[in-house]
Parts: C-alpha cells; sequence; structure tokens
C-alpha cells in the first residue's frame, strides 16, 4: 500500500494471539495503522500503533493511553469504537473497528454538498460528538479528516467520528495543564479563538471546529484562509467570520442556516451552542426542511414507495484531513504542532 509492506517486521505478527497483522494502511504524525483480522473470527479490525520514535518518549505514550482511555468510554453509532488496547515490544496500540467507506477530506476536494446532505453528516458528527461531551470527553481535533463516511448499503451516508489522540479529559488526569505547559494542540484551520491562544477549552470549542467544518461542507472552503498557520490562527481569534452567501456567491443559502452557522462560529465561547447536541438541534429543523426541499426537486422514480414529508428524514440526534495543518488517524495525522502541509494518505487513517 505505502511501499512499505516487504520490509515491515509486523506484516503477518500475531498480538495477544487474537489479532494478525495484514497490511499497512497509513502513517501519520503519531500513529502507524494497519489493516488486521481478529483470529478465529475472520474479522476486520484496524490496529494502530505509536510511531516507534515517540514510543520511547513520555508524553506521547501519554497522550496514545489517553486516546485508549477516551475511545473506550465510547459507544455510538457515529464513533469508531476501541475493541482492545496493549503494548507490544514496549510499543501502545490500539484495536479498532475497521470501517470501510470514504473519508470525507476526500470527499470535499470533489467541491461543496448540497445543504441537505451536509447537514444529515453535520448532525450525525454532532451526535457521536454529543456523547463524548457527555462522558467528559472533548474531542479538540474535529475536521474533515476525521470524519468516515460507512458504506453502508440501503442507508446513505453513515458518518463515523474518530482520532481522539488529541482529547482532552475534563475529569482530569492524562494532561499536563500547568501554566508552562499552554500552548495551541489542534488542526489550525479548525481551532476555536481559545484554542489558539493556548487557553483551556471545553465543549464549546468543539462546536466551534464543527461550525468550520460545516462552512466548508456548504461552500467548499474554509472561513478563514492565509499564507501560514499564525495567519490562520490570527484570523481565528480576530477576524470575524465570511457569511456563507459571501464564501459561495452562486449558492443559495437561508438567513436561518447563516444565523446558526454564525453563532457556532461566534469567538466568545458564550455566545456559541452549549454543546455538540444543543447545535445539532439548532440545526434539526433546517434538516428537515432542507431535506423537504430536495425530495420536491427530486421526486421518486416510478413505482418508488411514496414518501411523508411529515416524517423524519434525518435521525434526531438527541442524545445521537484538514491535510493541510496537523494530526489526522482519518487520513495520517500529523503532530499537533505542524502546520505545513504534508504527504496525504488517501484511503487510510492513522
Amino acid at each position: 500500500m505505502l511501499g512499505m509492506d516487504d520490509a515491515d517486521p509486523r506484516i503477518g505478527t500475531v498480538l495477544q494471539g487474537r489479532y494478525r497483522v495484514l497490511e499497512a494502511l497509513g502513517v501519520g504524525g503519531m500513529g502507524v495503522v494497519y489493516r488486521g483480522e481478529r483470529l478465529g473470527l475472520n474479522k476486520p479490525v484496524a490496529i494502530k500503533f505509536l510511531r516507534g520514535d515517540m514510543a520511547v518518549q513520555d508524553e506521547f505514550v501519554v497522550r496514545f493511553e489517553r486516546e485508549a482511555r477516551a475511545m473506550s468510554q465510547l459507544q455510538h453509532p457515529h464513533l469508531i469504537p476501541v475493541i482492545d488496547f496493549g503494548v507490544v515490544d514496549a510499543t501502545p496500540y490500539l484495536v479498532l473497528e475497521y470501517v470501510r467507506g470514504d473519508n470525507l477530506y476526500d470527499v470535499l476536494r470533489k467541491g461543496p454538498m448540497p445543504v441537505a446532505r451536509a447537514l444529515t453528516i453535520m448532525r450525525q458528527v454532532l451526535a457521536g460528538l454529543g456523547h463524548a461531551h457527555q462522558q467528559g470527553i472533548v474531542h479538540r481535533d474535529v475536521k474533515p479528516d476525521n470524519v468516515i463516511l460507512a458504506d453502508a448499503e440501503g442507508t446513505g451516508d453513515h458518518a463515523h467520528l474518530f482520532d481522539f489522540g488529541l482529547a482532552k479529559l475534563t475529569g482530569g488526569g492524562g494532561e499536563n495543564t500547568s501554566p508552562a505547559a499552554a500552548y495551541a494542540i489542534g488542526t489550525p484551520s479548525y481551532m476555536s479563538p481559545e484554542q489558539a491562544r493556548g487557553e483551556p477549552v471545553d465543549v464549546r470549542s468543539d462546536v466551534y471546529a464543527c461550525g468550520v467544518l460545516l462552512f466548508e461542507m456548504l461552500t467548499g472552503r474554509k472561513p478563514f484562509r492565509g499564507d501560514n498557520s499564525r495567519d490562520v490562527l490570527r484570523h481565528h481569534v480576530k477576524t470575524p467570520p465570511p457569511t456563507l452567501a459571501e464564501a459561495a456567491p452562486d449558492r443559495t443559502f437561508s438567513p436561518e442556516l447563516e444565523a446558526v452557522v454564525a453563532r457556532a462560529l461566534a469567538k466568545d465561547p458564550a455566545e456559541r451552542p452549549a454543546d455538540a447536541l444543543a447545535f445539532a438541534e439548532e440545526l434539526e429543523p433546517l434538516a428537515l426542511r432542507a431535506s423537504a426541499a430536495q425530495r420536491a426537486v427530486s421526486p421518486p422514480a416510478a413505482g418508488a414507495p411514496a414518501v411523508d414529508d411529515d416524517a423524519p428524514t434525518v435521525a434526531r440526534v438527541a442524545a445521537a484531513p484538514d491535510r493541510d495543518d496537523a494530526a489526522t488517524p482519518g487520513r495520517g495525522p500529523r503532530p499537533a504542532s505542524a502546520a505545513a502541509p504534508g504527504a496525504r494518505c488517501s484511503g487510510c487513517w492513522s
């Protein structure tokens, strides 16, 4: 896959007598991801190893273990669950469910999405993220690279949010929170103003990142661009975001949608939706309206069953890479501090 299987001593090895490593999928800033199988069940799994050069550094080992603890608490249809955790040859690894599908980063390279599809996907991401928020977990790196749209026959888009390698556990533990350790963690294009300043963050920082992601899905571009990461971070802190119509003048957006996105992108966390589920709730009527409008212009084929326009077509989310910047498991994470574009890994996640 990456031209390294022949020289990779992990290929063919068996972990804990249960998981066989089959092939490399991608290399990222912190991890190396492989496709594997659960012996005896022939069940495909993804196996993420901490990179060897980082496995000897306590800071990265702690971060990797934090991801394992965070993800082990999460069981939700729109998250990729951890199946197992272990250490081999002094290198920690995670075993995760293997999800086939398209990375949202690659999907967005084709251009903006119809409003109905963008809102459906965003509400699914917010559903999974809301579950994490209820467990006291702040993701801190929501971006297209960390969302996979699964190939599920008959269900349409089914989004999975993953890569909790930068997660903050609000219950305490696993992170150095001293003033000396304060620095910006995340992917510059999706970082909230408080995140960009290296300040403490809470779930509303994830809401901001989702606002950036939704803006990108609807317009085909990020709200802020710059010559380098420093420029982008400065815009997040000081520059009012453009409206959707300003970013995509050839498309039409309702005033209500403009207002919801603007609230998610507010500089002051207190002006944003309180958490992911609150954001999803604000999007719900807009999603239903957009889906109904889409059906109206695209009637079902002859012989197709009738559709009740009053029936919810988007699952209620009540209690449901940026390649150009930093860490990514969906595509191949880079260090959180990395800002320059790096090599892209198509069809893999790390």
